[in-house]
């Protein structure tokens, strides 16, 4: 497979500190004590693009350009062949700006926000608005794996959290080409950042093409699934709960879609072809009806 290939390429690691540490009182049997804690930081990440402000989002320090590029494309603002411009990159301890650019202008801008049923105004787009039109790209049967290698692959990733192992504060998410190796991860305080940065990253390094399995630390929402849709994943786990509407989707756009991923076990939800094994007979799941598929 030919290498997608992205103006933006680097992704300079923040100045902003990840963790602090505060000194807190532990209450254990019946004492306390003051002991010192690693504390993640949070901070906000303002993305615009083309000079228009299109999100605000709360999220771990680090990665921020992979984190502006991963939103762009999971609430598909831009495509996964688009060539996007870094205008810059600014980090302080109290926020961080990503402006980003693609052909077209400010109207192109408008143009996508407006298709999209967003209403245009000064203010941010916001982190998981969609509107009334959503398309997904065709998604392939070339990928299979055992369940056996699910839980291989959930250790694996389980073990590279880092800052999870020092706060106990973040998500992660994995990505996988179809030879099982790892290819972007991942960690943020929010689950929807640690997913939109390991995307972003694979835009940046021009395997964005080669995603097929996503494995997330977190639920599965329909929110999580609708962005995992817009790249050519055909495994979402996670090692959570899923939701109807993640389930009806997943059905709706050919995903294996599993949850409860833990211990030697999981639940299979839908597709579980992929995984070597029969599937009960199909029961759709009703669609909400607020939301419109374009398939």
């Amino acid at each position: 497979m030919q290498k997608q290939s992205s103006a933006v390429t680097t992704d300079s690691s923040s100045a902003v500190q990840q963790m602090l540490t505060r000194t807190i009182l532990r209450y254990r049997e019946q004492k306390s004590h003051p002991s010192d804690d690693q504390i993640l930081v949070e901070f906000p990440l303002v993305i615009t693009l083309n000079a228009i402000p299109i999100a605000t989002l709360e999220c771990t320090p680090g990665n921020e350009v992979a984190l502006a590029l991963g939103f762009c494309i999971t609430e598909q603002l831009i495509s996964t062949t688009e060539q996007v411009r870094l205008l810059h990159h600014k980090s302080s301890p109290e926020e961080a700006e990503v402006a980003l650019s693609i052909k077209g202008g400010k109207e192109r801008v408008y143009q996508i926000l407006q298709h999209k049923g967003v209403r245009v105004s000064s203010s941010c787009y916001g982190s998981g608005a969609h509107g009334a039109s959503t398309r997904f790209p065709d998604v392939g049967n070339d990928f299979s794996l055992s369940p056996s290698q699910v839980h291989s692959l959930q250790k694996e990733s389980e073990a590279c959290q880092a800052l999870f192992s020092s706060t106990g504060a973040t998500h992660f998410c994995a990505l996988y080409d179809k030879n099982l190796s790892l290819i972007a991860y991942s960690e943020d305080v929010g689950r929807h950042n640690a997913l939109d940065k390991s995307i972003g990253q694979t835009m940046q390094s021009g395997c964005i093409g080669d995603i097929r399995l996503i494995l997330l630390s977190s639920r599965v929402s329909h929110e999580m699934l609708r962005k995992s849709a817009a790249v050519n994943a055909q495994v979402i786990a996670g090692f959570s709960a899923v939701t109807s509407s993640a389930i009806h989707l997943a059905e709706q756009t050919n995903r294996t879609l599993l949850g409860f991923v833990r211990n030697g076990r999981m639940n299979i939800y839908s597709h579980s072809e992929r995984l070597g094994l029969s599937s009960p007979s199909p029961q759709m799941l009703p669609e909400t009806a607020s939301v419109n598929y374009v398939l």
